[in-house]
């Protein structure tokens, strides 16, 4: 299961990415404004979706840049959030990093490299090995 967690400035790419993933048939949870509100805050949908995604979701969020759903999703712990700007980012965070959060930077990539991050994302799977140990270093920083 998905959850998906963005603000007013990610709306209107999230609107194309539910139509996408209704499309596709998967489901998800939304953690967002229900109305376009611009003094609605990305750290109120970042700590709802993170408890999503510690009960073992993958988390699709979003912002204007990206970098305040990065830092509002990586203060929880077992949360690990990676800023992908290119499906390259996507895969390595996964591979590497056993990231379960894709953050989607809305102002400064296209739809249809939303997509292909996502889709990279969400089929890539965690090498684990000499990488499990790092990651549970870094579940572990205080």
């Amino acid at each position: 299961m998905i959850v998906l967690a963005y603000d007013h400035g990610a709306s209107e790419m999230f609107q194309k990415i539910k139509k996408y993933l209704d499309s596709k048939k998967i489901e998800y949870v939304e953690c967002a404004s229900k109305e376009y509100d611009a003094l609605d805050s990305f750290a109120t949908f970042a700590i709802e979706a993170n408890e999503y995604v510690r009960k073992g979701y993958v988390g699709i969020y979003g912002c204007r840049s990206g970098i305040g759903m990065s830092m509002a999703s990586n203060k929880a712990k077992g949360v690990r959030g990676a800023l992908c700007f290119k499906p390259i980012f996507a895969e390595m965070s996964r591979k590497h990093n056993d990231a379960n959060v894709c953050i989607i930077p809305c102002d400064y990539i296209c739809y249809r490299t939303a997509l292909n991050i996502i889709n990279t994302f969400l089929n890539t799977e965690f090498l684990g090995g000499k990488y499990q140990e790092r990651v549970e270093q870094v579940d572990n920083i205080q």
